[in-house]
């Protein structure tokens, strides 16, 4: 059983959307107000789900920090495109310097080590904002540190940086100061949403295997066949949510159709679509927020 759980998603969104978010994410979920990010100019806004994750919109009001920046580990995101960025990990048991210290050993063992995908972590970095309500919240990131190994996709597949893994969060002050899933009136969606059901990884076809290995050693757990996807291309990590009760998914698959392919061409290699699950019953199991652009990306129901 491993001890980690999804912490949280990562939306990028530009301002006029920040400002005024648009009737399908309005009229789908209670959106709670975030703050200011200190040292860059960033801010947010939450969706929490009662499991205790949450969905971030991630703005930035001005020009984001430099990328040699060491500091502020949100620089990675600077030249993303909007859209679901990166998400993270966490482990409510386990400090972060033992939690990571822990993912790098496994990443530097016998016989697989990264599997030739160029992968650790760095060293945990704090980081904070400040609550509309005065509050300020700390907590520690800790983000994959990449080099060029044996086996590392091209360039032209993670083009805007990698960010084909996930980082991970740590709190430092109280997690409800951070995330308030005990607050019915922040956590209650008119969707329905209780929580994250599934992170979908698209990775290249010649890589699947790399990355099954990456994401074991990185989750701490082993992965099993969809049994939803007869060819047998996608595999499902089961992780932890923080307040329990839960069943969040990641599951990483491999990139088959030209559509998958321009994604990972568009975007990067990783992160590509979110499943959250509700209490409703939902038409054919599953359906995305909307036709296309970001909501085609968010789909609610049972997607696994």
């Amino acid at each position: 059983m491993t001890s980690t759980q999804i912490d949280h998603i990562v939306l990028l969104v530009p301002t006029p959307f920040f400002e005024n978010p648009p009737a399908w994410l309005t009229s789908n979920f209670t959106i709670t107000p975030g703050g200011y990010h200190n040292g860059q100019a960033s801010r947010n806004k939450l969706i929490i789900f009662a499991d205790g994750t949450y969905l971030e919109l991630f703005n930035w009001y001005d020009t984001p920090p430099p990328l040699d920046d060491e500091n502020l580990p949100m620089r990675f995101w600077g030249p993303k495109k909007a859209g679901l960025i990166d998400f993270a990990l966490t482990s409510t048991t386990v400090p972060a310097e033992e939690c990571i210290g822990a993912v790098n050993q496994r990443l530097s063992e016998d016989p697989d080590y990264d599997a030739g995908l160029g992968v650790k972590f760095q060293e945990p970095v704090a980081g904070s904002r400040k609550r509309a309500d005065g509050i300020e919240v700390k907590w520690k990131v800790t983000r994959p540190v990449f080099r060029d190994g044996q086996k590392t996709p091209s360039a032209t597949l993670f083009s805007g940086g990698r960010i084909d893994v996930p980082f991970f969060c740590h709190d430092v002050t109280q997690r409800a100061f951070r995330v308030a899933a005990d607050d019915p009136t922040k956590t209650t969606h008119p969707c329905g949403a209780i929580g994250i059901a599934a992170c979908e990884i698209l990775v290249p076809q010649d890589r699947l295997a790399e990355y099954l290995t990456l994401y074991s050693k990185i989750l701490g757990c082993k992965p099993a066949a969809n049994a939803d996807d007869a060819d047998g291309k996608s595999f499902i990590f089961g992780v932890g949510a923080p307040q329990g009760g839960g069943s969040p998914k990641v599951v990483v698959r491999e990139a088959r159709t030209k559509k998958d392919v321009q994604r990972m061409q568009e975007r990067g290699i990783g992160f590509s679509d979110l499943g959250i699950a509700t209490s409703e019953d939902v038409a054919y199991g599953k359906r995305p927020c909307g036709p296309e652009g970001i909501q085609s990306t968010i789909w609610l129901g049972q997607v696994l």
